[in-house]
């Protein structure tokens, strides 16, 4: 694949993966176009022609709520990808520093609508790269990619098609057979580790387990996944967080 074409399927599908507007349904059939030579490499790429008739198609409004309903009430099918990395934690506004950096030095310069780990501005970042530096930016995200795309399955979502053909452009053609791998590594896991009994506070023994909510949730900890070399909480010095607004409620503002 040339350096052209690399580019601009990467733009189309920071299209298709953002907030639907006018600019996505008038050019959906350029994004149609840009697409049509991924089917060979996923069987759900075809798909993605659907897709992109309903995305046109579909009455502007109800599409933006149709929209909400699937990516902004989950973390499953969260497009902010840190979120899956990090969830909350505080680690996650360094991990957004770091992000920042990594654009200006490629020429990116985002406005203050979207947070760095949104999908769509990932995507268009790794579209002013390097082909072979943007196919490894790409890598990077592809288990989160076959996640979401078993998200987006799970809910009957037309956006799978757009996932599963981002999955194959990232290396991840069969991606369910990536997701049942996965489902089998983290029950096997499961299995080898008993129940985890929450912690005494005291250290001590015949003081009994604490059952507090915080106690528990130390218990059911589990490792962060990496994600551009973003360290792990527990191995991370003092960092402050970013402060940020919700992007779902600015875009659909934005939209009124």
């Amino acid at each position: 694949m040339d350096a052209v074409t690399l580019q601009r399927r990467l733009r189309s599908f920071a299209l298709l993966f953002d907030y639907p507007g006018e600019i996505l349904q008038a050019h959906a059939g350029e994004i149609a176009a840009e697409l049509e030579g991924l089917g060979a490499a996923s069987s759900e790429a075809g798909d993605t022609s659907a897709l992109l008739r309903h995305l046109r198609d579909a009455e502007l409004l109800e599409l933006q709520a149709e929209y909400v309903d699937v990516f902004d009430r989950g973390r499953s099918t969260s497009l902010n990808l840190f979120e899956h990395v990090h969830g909350d934690a505080r680690e996650r506004g360094q991990a957004m520093v770091d992000l920042l950096e990594q654009y200006r030095q490629a020429g990116l310069e985002l406005n203050s609508r979207e947070l760095p780990d949104y999908l769509p501005v990932y995507l268009e970042y790794c579209s002013l790269l390097e082909p072979q530096a943007a196919l490894d930016a790409l890598g990077e995200i592809a288990r989160l990619l076959v996640n979401l795309a078993s998200a987006l399955q799970r809910r009957d979502s037309p956006w799978l098609a757009a996932a599963a053909a981002l999955c194959a452009l990232a290396g991840e053609s069969d991606w369910r057979a990536s997701a049942r791998r996965a489902a089998e590594a983290a029950k096997a896991a499961q299995a080898r580790s008993p129940t985890p009994a929450p912690r005494d506070p005291s250290g001590g023994e015949g003081q009994g387990a604490d059952w507090s909510a915080a106690a528990l949730d130390a218990a059911w900890a589990e490792e962060p996944v990496s994600f551009l070399d973003a360290c792990s909480p527990q191995g991370a010095g003092a960092v402050q967080p970013v402060q940020f607004h919700p992007r779902a409620a600015q875009a659909r503002a934005s939209g009124a």
